[in-house]
């Protein structure tokens, strides 16, 4: 492997460890998801299962994880629902002030 290789897996690597401070099992499909609502802050359930390709019930079950309705264990509170002013029963997704400070620390981690 080059050296830039190299570095660009350290990089990685570090990134992974980040998320692993979260939990040590942190499911990379919740870092998907988590990252889908940095990248779009309010966007909807429905949005972010076509983004992802994930079956609606799993990203309703991931971002209870990811926000602080989590059925099974402690929830992570990194983002936040919000139901929709113009549309009652859409959920919006944003990050929450945890949900910020740590995409700060990752994109940090990628420069």
């Amino acid at each position: 492997m080059t050296k830039d290789t190299n570095k660009e897996i350290c990089k990685f690597l570090t990134l992974l460890r980040a998320l692993q401070k979260i939990d040590v099992e942190f499911p990379l499909q919740y870092a998907i998801c988590f990252a889908e609502i940095s990248l779009d802050e309010g966007l909807s359930l429905t949005q972010l299962a076509e983004r992802t390709n994930m079956a609606i019930s799993t990203v309703s079950r991931i971002i209870g994880a990811l926000s602080d309705a989590r059925q099974k264990g402690q929830p992570f509170g990194l983002i936040e629902v919000q139901i929709s002013r113009q549309e009652r029963r859409r959920k919006e997704l944003y990050l929450s002030p945890k949900g910020r400070q740590l995409i700060n620390t990752l994109a940090g981690l990628m420069v």
